[in-house]
């Protein structure tokens, strides 16, 4: 079987959407040796040494990867063509069946955190990949439910196939590999872990507020996350409310670091106001780690008996969360399903998923 793949993220994405790109790809050439595979990047490295025929178009116009493109997938003689990011050719390629992957319908429902510009280019490109896909994989049942409200007059083929996350998530760190990690970063002894860009929808603020209202001998949070709209407000509310040394932030933690903070955590807080799939909440458990998060969206989906779920948009909701989190009874509770719950993840369950969806269309 020939298989092509949207690359763009894969190379030049480093966190969602590029991490879901590369452990599926990487997964699959992996597994799956036998099959041909072809990533299509505009500007695709030049030297890298893969299982893979690279599609590289420096110097085509600007819309190849939507336009263009197909004549490329025509010549490859591919079987099957993957869009990794909710996007499809707008031109069809003559024998190729279309799959593509769509993670989250939030530009729909938050516009707010979108320029205009953005949200009717998102709309329209994902509005395209559902009525030219022969196949739509949601990562998850929210967003599979969020795509048939989008779009209810048609009939669209949408299968649910969960992602993972990156196998570095799934290693084992000695104990001094962990110090290492707790020393450079200033850690406490126990700590709850965040792990968000700093942006609205993440919630960050209302996290501080919960934090405000328990005693200051409570259990310390460590923010991780890249600088976004909200990054400074964050800093501003920590300082005026002299919550520094009951609150950590760490910007661009490297991926390598990110499964140790996870490690050494209590259990991470996750109290975003909407997601699509949620990855830190998967990266979390696999790490061995219980979770508090939002009772909203995919959350428990993902987390199910291994969480304990709080309002997002109520600060007392969330401190009686991260008070029942200091049990240790509550704590070991929840321990004891993290190993059944990650299993409808792991890398091979997903991987022969796609490869049975890819088998199935082949044969039609």
């Amino acid at each position: 079987m020939r298989i092509g793949y949207d690359a763009k993220r894969y190379f030049h994405n480093r966190t969602g959407l590029g991490n879901y790109s590369r452990t599926l790809v990487n997964g699959m050439m992996a597994q799956y040796p036998a099959h041909e595979y072809s990533l299509f990047d505009k500007k695709a490295p030049k030297h890298i040494d893969l299982p893979a025929q690279i599609v590289s178009k420096r110097n085509t116009a600007l819309f190849w990867r939507q336009f263009g493109i197909s004549k490329d997938i025509n010549n490859k003689g591919l079987d099957v063509y993957h869009g990794l990011s909710a996007e499809l050719p707008y031109s069809r390629p003559k024998k190729a069946k279309l799959v593509v992957t769509i993670h989250d319908l939030i530009f729909k429902k938050f516009p707010e955190y979108y320029k205009t510009v953005d949200r009717l280019i998102y709309a329209h490109k994902t509005e395209n990949a559902l009525r030219s896909a022969d196949v739509v994989i949601a990562t998850s049942k929210q967003t599979k439910a969020d795509l048939q409200n989008m779009m209810p007059d048609d009939e669209i083929p949408i299968e649910v196939i969960y992602q993972d996350c990156d196998p570095i998530f799934y290693a084992h760190h000695g104990e001094s590999g962990l110090a290492k990690v707790v020393k450079k970063y200033g850690l406490p002894e126990t700590y709850i872990l965040m792990v968000s860009k700093f942006e609205k929808r993440k919630n960050h603020l209302n996290v501080l507020k919960a934090i405000l209202s328990l005693p200051n001998d409570s259990i310390p949070v460590v923010m991780a996350g890249k600088k976004g709209d909200t990054y400074d407000e964050v800093q501003a509310f920590i300082a005026s409310n002299k919550l520094t040394s009951r609150v950590t932030l760490i910007e661009d933690v490297p991926t390598q670091d990110l499964p140790k903070l996870y490690s050494c955590a209590t259990a991470t807080i996750f109290p975003s106001l909407y997601e699509g799939f949620g990855i830190p909440v998967l990266e979390s458990l696999v790490s061995g780690t219980p979770v508090i998060t939002s009772a909203n969206s995919c959350m428990e989906e993902i987390a199910g008996d291994a969480a304990l779920y709080f309002n997002p948009e109520d600060p007392e909701s969330i401190a009686y969360s991260i008070k029942q989190i200091e049990d240790t009874m509550t704590l070991d509770g929840l321990n004891l399903y993290i190993p059944k719950r990650i299993e409808p993840f792991s890398d091979t369950n997903i991987l022969v998923q796609h490869n049975s969806l890819y088998m199935r269309l082949c044969s039609k």
